[in-house]
């Protein structure tokens, strides 16, 4: 049995940011395999998003309308599993592989591997038998891998095109388990995962975690916090005891788990630097190394981001002035000529109300971009007007409707050019009118 170090609440604090990725993603996960729906369903299969979100939509914040999604989760325990992907036509899309950890270790795509028909066998940890001739292999570094597909979607004329890319995407189990997949109709669904994870007690959270563990390997730089943790009593491969603590000692971890959850919490709003009132989260996404305050923090307000490589998602905190942002006043963004977002995909601006939720407009218009029939001035510069009345008909194409309450905007840059990731370009201000 480990030697308890004696200030329980500075590990556990440690415990829970190193965690919170790991079990966030194993409740994702076994909530997705357990409930029915559109984009729910057993392992080894894609579940596709077959239509952008209606204005009642409150399953996630902030959907986007660029890209329909194909999500599938692998259960790679029975053995390999192979990933084909048809010609997509030269149409973008990607397909991120994210381990139990949140690290995007593969990215099938334009970007990365081109637009033509390619096929990978995705292998687990430890995996010893034979594989396929001539296939490429992709190494998981856990049993259980997401995939979170997205294809370019210009819109809803497009939808047969993309849907038919998206069928093109298939996966096929070498070594199918011997009794078909049974859904837990006991299983929580109803609970949001971020929910039941920050509501579980910490001795919960580290048994689960330690359960989790055993499955799931760490990653290889984890050295140091994992020798750490062993002074908690968690070590790979054995059961946590939670029972071994005192009463004095269950109150020091659960101080040490709340004092990590408010950390993650502060954290968010901070998370990237802000520049002419736009936030951009570029550096360290994706993939997170030993960063595992940041990594607990983009689990918190979006698990799935991608590398900056293929998508930079900048959000507009304030306006030109430093204001908060609100529908009863009229703002117009305005892109010099030369200097539209720089990108090798596409870009778009997404509005949204203060919570992340679109609402309902009279043009049914939720975001704008470089695929939309954009007028540009005679100088080849660009105005969009963000407002809730509209414009009038001279201006309506680069309208993007705004509730009359407070905004929010997210711009996203698909395949993002390096001026862009590396903050030599950034979104201008944002001014009131």
């Amino acid at each position: 049995m480990s030697t308890l170090s004696s200030d329980l609440r500075t590990l556990s604090y440690e415990a829970y940011l190193y965690f919170y990725p790991l079990v966030t993603m194993d409740i994702s996960r076994l909530q997705t395999l357990n409930r029915s729906g559109i984009g729910a369903g057993p392992p080894n299969e894609f579940h596709h998003i077959r239509e952008y979100p209606d204005a009642d939509f409150r399953a996630v914040v902030r959907p986007n309308f660029d890209t329909l999604y194909s999500s599938a989760w692998l259960d790679l325990t029975h053995g390999p599993v192979i990933l084909n992907v048809s010609d997509t036509d030269d149409r973008y899309f990607m397909l991120p592989l994210l381990d139990m950890w949140t690290d995007v270790f593969a990215n099938p795509g334009k970007r990365t591997s081109g637009t033509g028909a390619q096929r990978y066998v995705i292998v687990g940890p430890g995996h010893t038998g034979q594989l396929p001739q001539d296939i490429p292999v992709i190494h998981a570094p856990t049993p259980h891998v997401w995939i979170i597909g997205r294809t370019q979607t210009n819109g809803p004329a497009d939808y047969s095109a993309v849907h038919a890319v998206q069928d093109g995407y298939t996966l096929t189990s070498l070594a199918p388990p011997s009794t078909p997949f049974v859904r837990d109709e006991t299983y929580d669904v109803s609970t949001e995962p971020l929910r039941k994870v920050n509501g579980m007690t910490a001795l919960d959270y580290l048994t689960y975690a330690a359960d989790l563990l055993s499955v799931n390997p760490p990653h290889t730089t984890d050295f140091s916090i994992l020798a750490r943790l062993s002074g908690l009593g968690i070590e790979v491969g054995k059961p946590f005891d939670a029972q071994r603590f005192s009463a004095e000692q269950r109150a020091e971890i659960e101080a040490g788990a709340q004092d990590a959850l408010a950390a993650i919490t502060s954290a968010a709003p901070t998370l990237g630097n802000i520049v002419d009132g736009w936030m951009t989260l570029s550096e360290g996404m994706g993939v997170y190394g030993n960063s595992y305050l940041r990594r607990a923090v983009v689990t918190l307000v979006g698990l799935g981001a991608n590398p900056p490589e293929d998508a930079v998602y900048p959000m507009l905190v304030t306006d030109a002035d430093g204001n908060p942002l609100s529908g009863e006043n009229d703002y117009v963004i305005h892109f010099d000529a030369g200097a539209l977002p720089p990108v090798d995909g596409f870009w778009s601006v997404t509005m949204y109300d203060g919570e992340g939720y679109q609402v309902a407009n009279e043009i049914d218009r939720f975001a704008i971009g470089d695929r939309d029939a954009l007028q540009y001035n005679a100088d080849g510069s660009l105005d969009l007007y963000l407002q809730h009345a509209n414009p009038g008909a001279d201006k309506e194409t680069n309208w993007l409707p705004a509730p009359l309450e407070t905004l929010g905007i997210t711009m996203r840059l698909y395949a993002p050019r390096r001026e862009a990731i590396a903050g030599r370009w950034r979104p201008p201000a944002v001014r009131k009118v």
